[in-house]
């Protein structure tokens, strides 16, 4: 099930059946006072649990059956849950609390993300989003994901930082998963925040680098994935702090896939907003076909096709296509650019449109006279969690164009600055952290097979990136398309 969690309709069934899910649970042996910090350690080791991070289709988890319950299913001794009417976001949640040691008036959760609002009235530590409150590590946070009153998610706050919020959650296209708000307090999809009974502690201030984790295997570090020119699809992960610095070496490539030939263009987005690289395949009939990333469950082998589906038609029309969180809210939205120049920006709004992103309805046009660039990619250069574009024109000059969609009244890439030239010796750029610093570097193939990593060096080069360069590869020229 996906990350919206609970509907409507499971509210009803809550309503109908009261906790009668998981009353009767043993409870844990005693703790220590429970404290935020140690809130956010459960989390996180359950973040890092392969063997039970995730669910076996459908939301059957080890967590429904360890604190409520479920019929037993999957075949696995202890998980419950299993078929639509079950949802583990709450079960995750609750679990992390109890093993934290919360024990006040743990009967009140009953297994839906509603009642983690109904506990913190219930107790006087409920706070909603937009008030002077500065969420805390090991709060709950409830999710309105159609700002219909209907609270249907919730997760565990990790940090803040400023304006962003860092949170751990469960039910997140059935796995486990950090996420990143930015503007946490504008989030009309936040509705608030929960503190458990007796909690103590928890800085606001993060403790170890934060990053949106927005690669193929995970780890917060962008992998490249490359397409040979026999259809083979080859994983190129970046283990740039072991390998001596050097990403992408040739002993950590792997063959993922083949029959990629068919593919007119490939895209590289996180459709689903669980922290994992998607594919998105335009087929030269113009229809779009989304290979989610299941790394975890399919055995470490991303984009199989099994879990494919079709969620567009009519693509052909673009020449251009880059994917680019150019709202701020965690979901790669897709900026198109049609052959008269204009530019048109489809926003993901997979939660909302029953698990179809990018619909034309939702398209608007945000730019005209964009023709003059052979190459456009996405890059959070500014390193603000807004992805902005960087244009090479045809005479090698490139520009970066900031997405200031908050301040411009909605509309983004309305200005531009020149970043550099002479970079028409590169067939291919790809927008990618390298070095994950949170920084979008650019990795540029030249025509001899070399590629080239420009870091990111925005901070400390007054205000302008990619200025200096190295080599980390040879022989890529056998490769029709790097993303």
């Amino acid at each position: 099930m996906n990350r919206s969690g609970i509907r409507r309709r499971l509210a009803v069934i809550a309503a109908t059946a009261g906790i009668a899910f998981g009353v009767a649970v043993a409870p844990p042996a005693a703790h220590a006072a429970p404290t935020g910090d140690g809130i956010v350690t459960i989390a996180k080791r359950e973040l890092n649990d392969s063997s039970r991070n995730h669910e076996i289709p459908v939301n059957c988890t080890y967590y429904g059956g360890e604190m409520f319950g479920w019929p037993a299913c999957g075949g696995r001794a202890g998980w419950g849950g299993g078929g639509s009417a079950y949802a583990w976001c709450a079960g995750f949640a609750k679990y992390v609390w109890r093993e934290a040691g919360v024990t006040t008036a743990m009967s009140q959760i009953n297994g839906y993300a509603a009642s983690f609002k109904t506990y913190g009235l219930n107790n006087g530590t409920w706070h909603a989003r937009g008030g002077s409150y500065v969420p805390r590590p090991g709060d709950a946070i409830t999710f309105d994901w159609g700002n219909d009153g209907d609270v249907n998610h919730v997760g565990i706050v990790k940090s803040v930082s400023g304006t962003t919020l860092y949170t751990i959650e469960g039910n997140t296209s059935d796995r486990t998963a950090s996420h990143t708000y930015y503007n946490y307090n504008s989030n009309s999809q936040i509705e608030g925040f929960t503190t458990a009974v007796g909690v103590t502690g928890g800085s606001t201030t993060p403790t170890e680098p934060e990053r949106w984790v927005a690669d193929v295997t995970g780890d917060g570090y962008h992998d490249l994935v490359a397409r040979r020119t026999d259809g083979s699809l080859w994983l190129y992960s970046n283990n740039i702090v072991r390998d001596n610095g050097v990403p992408y070496s040739s002993g950590s490539s792997r063959q993922i896939g083949s029959g990629w030939s068919g593919a007119d263009r490939i895209v590289n987005a996180d459709v689903t907003g669980d922290g994992y690289t998607d594919l998105l395949l335009v087929k030269s009939d113009g229809s779009m076909i989304l290979y989610p990333n299941n790394i975890v469950r399919d055995d470490g082998v991303p984009f199989s096709s099994p879990d494919s589906r079709v969620v567009g038609s009519g693509w052909g029309n673009f020449d251009r296509i880059v994917g680019a969180d150019v709202t701020g809210d965690g979901y790669t939205d897709l900026v198109a650019r049609k052959t008269d120049g204009t530019l048109w920006l489809y926003p993901n709004n997979i939660e909302r449109d029953n698990g179809i992103p990018f619909s034309s309805s939702a398209a608007r046009q945000i730019g005209s006279g964009w023709g003059g660039f052979d190459t456009l990619v996405g890059a959070d250069v500014t390193g603000d969690g807004y992805t902005d574009l960087v244009g090479r024109k045809t005479d090698g000059t490139l520009l970066l164009y900031a997405n200031n969609i908050v301040r411009d009244n909605g509309v983004p890439f309305s200005g531009y600055q020149q970043i550099g030239s002479g970079w028409g010796g590169f067939d291919t750029l790809v927008g990618a952290d390298v070095t994950g610093d949170g920084y979008t570097d650019l990795v540029g193939r030249k025509t001899d097979g070399t590629l080239l990593l420009y870091a990111n060096n925005i901070v400390r080069d007054n205000g302008v990136p990619f200025s200096g360069y190295q080599q980390i590869g040879s022989g890529w020229g056998g490769f029709n398309s790097i993303s």
